[in-house]
């Protein structure tokens, strides 16, 4: 025993050896080098001379570093088989009765009997999942996916897994992958265009929250000179007047006790009254005068009055705010998607 120790302290001196002839070091490096290499002489009595016949020590490490691991075992016994294989029906009855955590177990034994059944990775996936533990799902699944690259159900549960933490994108790739290997799964497209669709509206919104991202409204409306600027806007008797008729026509009180008020009280009712709105304002013949107009103008001409007397008071504040609302407003999208309600079908049943 101790002349195979040996061997390798003889080693480690050559390695030394090596690296200080190497002139790649400093001196006061290899000055280290050398009394390291001396240590490993003196301590073990080792000459120069029983240096040189040994094997290179770095040579050893990158030919054994470079080997890949089998991966693959010796196939479990036919009794082994079918204990895991009771071990994942026990675990498909507890995902029944929802006992998810108990069903995570009975797979982790099976898995530990056979552990290059992709199913058992899969149907823990499912398990993890109903448990809110998404990333150890996707976990199974790629680990079954390293074991069959063709299962299709393992590419739709990690679908599900990265839908659950929101990431549409990878969700809609492992989709998109699952039906390549079984075109036939409803289940699989069904989602598929669930996560294209959130996909798609999530990047509507990022661009549409970005408007007026650069816009600090409690800086502009606590600035002194905006505040003075309102006060001296409202304190004028024509700008008062202009706004009392754009509340009174904007909020219905009109002097015309024909005027319906009625409450709107359904879904449906709401519906139908908006459609009757739009006809009665292109026709003049309609219950009572339409003030929608009337309200809009008031309205043009006071921004239209607060804006000239911008101008006039504060040039440069008015060009900041049109440089700011332009850089913002520029090279977005004016068209957003609808949003849908619509969830990705959680199918963890298990095989």
């Amino acid at each position: 025993m101790m002349a195979d120790k040996k061997e390798i302290y003889r080693s480690i001196a050559r390695f030394f050896d090596k690296e200080i002839n190497s002139h790649v070091y400093s001196s006061e490096i290899n000055e280290g080098l050398e009394v390291a290499k001396q240590c490993i002489e003196t301590a073990f009595h080792i000459s120069d001379s029983e240096v040189g016949d040994v094997p290179d020590l770095q040579t050893l490490f990158k030919s054994q570093s470079q080997k890949k691991p089998n991966i693959l075992t010796s196939e479990p016994s036919e009794e082994t088989k079918s204990m895991a294989e009771a071990l994942k029906n026990q675990g498909n009855q507890c995902m029944k009765q929802e006992k998810f955590g108990e069903a995570v177990a009975c797979y982790s034994k099976a898995i530990e009997l056979s552990p290059y059944n992709a199913v058992f990775y899969c149907n823990r996936a499912a398990a993890h999942s109903r448990l809110d533990h998404h990333q150890d799902a996707i976990n199974d699944c790629l680990k079954a996916l390293e074991i069959d690259p063709c299962y299709s159900k393992a590419y739709g549960r990690m679908g599900i897994a990265y839908s659950s933490i929101g990431n549409h994108a990878k969700a809609v790739e492992c989709y998109r992958k699952g039906l390549e290997l079984d075109p036939s799964n409803e289940n699989c497209q069904q989602n598929l265009s669930i996560a294209e669709e959130k996909l798609k509206n999530s990047s509507d919104n990022t661009q549409s929250s970005g408007l007026f991202s650069g816009f600090d409204l409690n800086s502009f409306l606590s600035n002194p000179m905006m505040q003075n600027m309102a006060r001296q806007f409202m304190n004028d008797p024509n700008a008062q007047n202009m706004m009392t008729n754009l509340l009174r026509n904007t909020f219905g009180v009109s002097d015309n006790p024909t005027t319906n008020n009625s409450p709107r009280n359904t879904e449906a009712d709401n519906s139908n009254e908006s459609t009757e709105s739009s006809s009665q304002s292109h026709n003049p013949s309609g219950t009572g005068p339409s003030t929608n107009g009337q309200s809009m103008d008031e309205f043009l001409r006071l921004g239209q009055q607060l804006a000239q007397q911008l101008q006039a008071s504060n040039p440069q504040l008015v060009n900041h705010l049109r440089q700011t609302f332009h850089t913002n407003v520029s090279g977005q999208n004016s068209n957003p998607e609808n949003n849908t309600n619509s969830n990705d079908h959680n199918n963890t049943n298990s095989k």
